[in-house]
Formats: C-alpha cells, sequence, structure tokens
C-alpha cells in the first residue's frame, strides 16, 4: 500500500471519527469516558498523519537524523 493512500485512509479516518464523536456527544450519548475515547480515537489517525507527511518531507529535502 503506498503511502498517499495511507495518508487518505487516516484523513478520512479523522473526519468520520469527528462527525460520530459529535453526533454522539450531542446526542447524549457519550459519558466522560466514552468522549475521551472518541477524542484519543480521533487524535490517533490525525497524529499519524502527520507525522508520516513529516517525514515524507523531511526525505524529500534530503534532511539526514544525526
Amino acid at each position: 500500500m503506498s503511502t498517499a493512500i495511507v495518508i487518505r485512509v487516516l484523513d478520512i479516518t479523522m473526519w468520520v471519527m469527528i462527525v460520530l464523536s459529535l453526533f454522539l456527544l450531542f446526542s447524549g450519548l457519550l459519558n466522560n469516558f466514552w468522549a475521551t475515547v472518541c477524542l484519543i480515537g480521533t487524535a490517533a489517525p490525525s497524529i499519524t498523519s502527520w507525522v508520516i507527511k513529516d517525514r515524507l518531507q523531511g526525505a524529500t529535502k534530503g534532511d539526514d537524523s544525526q
């Protein structure tokens, strides 16, 4: 699977989690524990996508970790 597909899937997953979380939160089906779980579930794909994009950008610039 190419990196572009992984990034696209992570971005779509993030938006689905945001919409689902907001729907459940406003409908009153989430308590504090599940709201925290949804927050982490929304942050995880977003942070992963950001890290992959950052590493790809660094690789294309020729930056080396020392």
